[in-house]
């Protein structure tokens, strides 16, 4: 290939649209598909095996895959989803380690009790938590913490998406989501070897999107978010707001993302970093070593004109130490999450198309239609069945405004639950 090669690892969910703008800059983008790990089903369909120009099978074996791709002589290696993180990590040591990340810290940018204890030691402050195997051992943990009739949140340390997570009010029924969890796989395949119970934080959730170049860190979007709660989950997506970049207003939470980001040794690529603010400050969700999932990067273009996507491919073209430290927003953006209370087939998604009528509707993604089959909005993945509305306007209330006219007109769907 005359092309500079660069290979992304399980080039999923948003990590698909690197490929093409690295097509369209002058580089041969690669794949390297790990088949030996999670199925992550919910993610294949992003995957485009003609957006690339090689595809390398990884079955297990590290130096042979070492092998195959470095006789392809990449300039990098790029991580897609939390999965691929070691592999990548393994490959990029190998063949391309001036665009690597601390090796060391490697499962503390998955496992979320490792990662709250990198921030830990790097002086941060994190919600209390223990992840463990043990019933009895989390029973003491609460005793010790005071954190008796106290919300709890259960959750699975190593999945994405808010799969299986779930609340527990004031603490009930904290030992019957443990169980039901310890063990299982989760809808991305991944083994809950042990459970991580945290004390629930209250706040308002922010998300720092970040393109990373040898220790230096580029913001590219931060967003706002708003969910609500579904049953025992914890994650309905009601909508997602693109903020401003605005050092005053945002200072504490841009300082402490970007410090979560040292602690857990992210050097290089994307992270999508999640922080509760609290009444006592920032507080660590979880960073995530990836793109932002659910098409984020798409829709900040709409709102700056730029994404992780731009600029990941600006750090392919050794323009890395030129990337500015934050961005413009250009225009008010919200992408509107439709819900569905109950698992079933769709009968009106017609009710939809009145949205096309607001002043601030910008475009339809991934939008259900009438006869297909819808989960339940209780995470991520599950909401993305519904699809969302993305919203753009000048005026930042008129965007709200048309969220409540959207919301009233959800009120009419139809979805006959599976028996």
């Amino acid at each position: 290939m005359d092309r500079p090669v660069v290979a992304i690892v399980r080039p999923f969910t948003s990590a698909a649209m690197v490929a093409p703008a690295l097509r369209e800059a002058g580089f041969s983008p690669v794949a390297v598909m790990d088949y030996t790990g999670p199925s992550l089903a919910p993610l294949h369909s992003s995957h485009d095996p003609g957006a690339y120009d090689a595809v390398i099978n990884h079955h297990g074996d590290m130096a042979g895959t070492i092998e195959r791709l470095g006789g392809l002589k990449p300039i990098a290696v790029i991580p897609g989803v939390e999965a691929a993180l070691r592999l990548a990590q393994e490959c990029s040591d190998a063949l391309a380690p001036e665009f690597s990340n601390v090796a060391e810290l490697v499962d503390a940018r998955r496992h979320k009790y490792l990662m709250h204890q990198a921030l830990t030691e790097a002086g941060l402050p994190v919600p209390r938590q223990i992840s463990t195997r043990d019933p009895e051992a989390v029973a003491a943990w609460i005793e010790r913490e005071g954190l008796a009739g106290k919300d709890l949140v259960v959750k699975p340390p190593t999945s994405a998406g808010t799969v299986g997570v779930s609340r527990a009010p004031g603490g009930q029924g904290w030992r019957e989501l443990f169980t039901a969890m310890l063990g299982t796989r989760d809808k991305l395949d991944v083994l809950a070897e042990e459970v991580l119970v945290q004390e629930m934080m209250t706040g308002t959730e922010y998300a720092i999107d970040t393109v990373s170049h040898d220790g230096r860190h580029s913001i590219t979007d931060m967003i706002k978010y708003k969910r609500v709660p579904f049953g025992e989950g914890i994650a309905v997506y009601d909508f997602v707001e693109w903020l401003p970049y605005d050092t005053d207003a945002y200072g504490e939470l841009i300082d402490y993302g970007l410090a979560a980001l040292d602690a857990v040794g992210l050097r290089n690529w994307a992270a999508h970093t999640e922080v509760m603010m609290t009444p006592d400050g920032p507080r660590l969700l979880e960073v995530n070593a990836r793109l932002a999932g659910a098409g984020n990067p798409a829709v900040t273009e709409i709102a700056t004109g730029e994404s992780q996507v731009t600029r990941i491919v600006d750090v392919c073209r050794g323009l890395g130490p030129q990337m500015p430290p934050g961005y413009t927003l250009r225009q008010n953006v919200m992408a509107v999450f439709l819900m569905s209370h109950s698992t079933g087939i769709v009968r009106n998604a017609e009710i939809y198309d009145q949205a096309r009528d607001l002043p601030s509707y910008h475009s339809p993604v991934h939008v259900v239609g009438t006869g297909d089959h819808v989960d339940a909005s209780t995470d991520l993945f599950a909401s993305m069945t519904m699809g969302y509305i993305i919203l753009a306007h000048e005026d930042a209330a008129q965007i709200h405004a048309d969220r409540e006219a959207i919301r009233k007109i959800e009120k009419d769907l139809v979805v006959d639950a599976d028996a």
